[in-house]
């Protein structure tokens, strides 16, 4: 999804609807990570190593966006999460070798449970 997404990002050609409507939700991260990446670009990088980062910095940043979406329209996991009972952790699977690398809590959850 993140893949295809990115491809929206760089221009590509509409999907169908249904996954036009899973993409909207990936897409905000990709355009972060384009512009996070392009920016941090080295002379001596490779285009397949830019592109990885891209993708692994997609990946991040859309771990954290979930969170994010969950405190903000979830009343329930909100509620649970200022109560101290709750703590939300973004993870990432690599599926072809089983590693989760946790990323950790979004670092803004304070202000995002204070503003709503």
């Amino acid at each position: 999804v993140v893949n295809a997404a990115l491809q929206q990002v760089l221009g590509a050609k509409l999907p169908s609807k249904s996954m036009r409507h899973v993409l909207d939700q990936v897409v905000p991260s990709c355009m972060k990570a384009v512009k996070d990446v392009s920016g941090k670009s080295t002379i001596d990088e490779t285009t397949g190593g830019r592109q990885l980062r891209v993708e692994q910095t997609a990946i991040e940043l859309n771990a954290l966006y979930t969170i994010k979406q969950l405190l903000i329209h979830s009343p329930i996991i909100r509620a649970a999460a200022k109560s101290g009972s709750l703590e939300l952790h973004a993870a990432i699977l690599d599926s072809s070798t089983g590693r989760v690398d946790i990323i950790g809590q979004h670092p803004l959850t304070a202000d995002i449970l204070e503003h709503h």
